[in-house]
């Protein structure tokens, strides 16, 4: 009966995690076993779900430990081990179900209303219906009628629900992620390739500004400081854009909070306001010598060129502001270990008196029809 402990023990030794979702599925896989030794029982049944329960929790662990240089890349984008780890606790936690005691049961139910209070939104039948078996219908400890299989169904299908639907929210914050990554080496390519022209041919990325001088001749004011388009302004420009961007990634950190899942979406988040911050100043620095925004002036020394470049790409919070708050919707979705708000209930209609016998009502009386 010792051969699955000794084989864990022989597996952790072995096993070299990094990232701290491998040592929460790693300790999850370890609580699941510990339960499911006290509920041993001599009975084919037992024997039966212990062994899914093992074949399950060992694939998780194979899972979470997966270490295959071709594979890293590949399986940190599609989420593939992270899925298939937690894929498996979750069908160890179902079989468990079937072996727990009815006190664990009983005592286990609220945290499964509250993790499908989270997943589900409030209209949606299966919170009520859950709620229905778990809480309004269960039965109270010295109730006999009701048999042991309808309660573990009921638990077991509802718990079900919220894996799934947690699952699938977990799916939501991937893909944003990986929209987010591909956004900014999207744009950082953009970027290179861009200054990659302007160093190339000058004259065909202008970014100089023609002012007229007291004397009436024209002089042009490049962000480089030369006389005319040189090799240097694009990439300047999109260095201070970059800057104006970190900047206003430190500034948005305050408003970031952390998460618990392993993709790493505020990280994402902030990258993504480097290159952008690049754009940004150098598409605005065009539109302005373009003349595109009426009554802007030309700019009239490098030094303006180059504090507009910075304030330029700090500015481009005003649009990658509507991907932070897209991505804290998805992630405000996440399940998670915090106490759920209640819902506030729809205030009370304030009734008004009734009017007195032979008074005719006005137009905002309750008797109106």
């Amino acid at each position: 009966m010792a051969e699955p402990h000794a084989r864990q023990e022989k597996t952790d030794r072995r096993r070299k995690r990094v990232g701290g979702w491998r040592e929460i599925v790693a300790a999850r896989a370890a609580l699941i076993e510990a339960q499911l030794e006290s509920t041993r029982v001599d009975t084919e049944a037992w024997r039966i779900t212990r062994a899914s329960v093992h074949r399950h929790l060992r694939s998780a662990l194979e899972a979470a430990d997966r270490r295959r240089w071709f594979r890293g890349t590949y399986d940190w984008w599609t989420g593939a081990h992270v899925t298939a780890a937690w894929a498996h606790l979750h069908n160890a936690e179902l079989l468990l179900v079937s072996v727990a005691a009815k006190e664990d049961l009983s005592a286990g139910r609220h945290a499964v209303i509250a993790l499908l209070e989270q997943v589900f939104s409030q209209p949606d039948p299966r919170r009520a219906e859950a709620r229905r078996q778990l809480i309004d219908d269960w039965p109270k400890p010295d109730d006999r009628e009701r048999p042991a299989a309808v309660e573990r169904a009921a638990y077991r299908t509802a718990l079900q629900w919220g894996f799934t639907a947690a699952d699938e929210q977990y799916a939501r914050v991937r893909s944003l992620r990986n929209l987010i990554i591909g956004s900014t080496l999207f744009m950082l390519a953009l970027v290179l390739a861009l200054a990659w022209i302007g160093a190339a041919k000058p004259d065909l990325i202008n970014l100089c500004f023609t002012n007229i001088a007291p004397g009436g001749a024209e002089v042009q004011s490049c962000p480089a400081g030369a006389s005319g388009p040189s090799g240097w302004d694009v990439f300047l420009v999109e260095l201070l854009g970059l800057v104006g961007g970190s900047l206003s990634a430190m500034v948005a950190i305050r408003g970031m909070r952390g998460t618990s899942t392993p993709y790493g979406v505020p990280v994402a988040l902030a990258l993504l306001k480097l290159p952008a911050g690049a754009l940004v100043s150098l598409t605005a620095l065009l539109l302005l010598g373009g003349e595109f925004f009426p009554g802007l002036s030309g700019l009239d020394s490098p030094q303006q060129i180059v504090a507009y470049a910075l304030v330029l790409g700090y500015a481009q919070q005003l649009v990658t502001r509507l991907v932070d708050r897209q991505a804290n919707t998805v992630l405000d979705r996440v399940p998670s270990a915090e106490p759920v708000p209640r819902e506030q209930a729809p205030p009370r209609r304030r009734q008004r008196p009734r009017p007195r016998q032979g008074h005719r009502p006005t137009h905002w009386s309750p008797a109106t029809p």
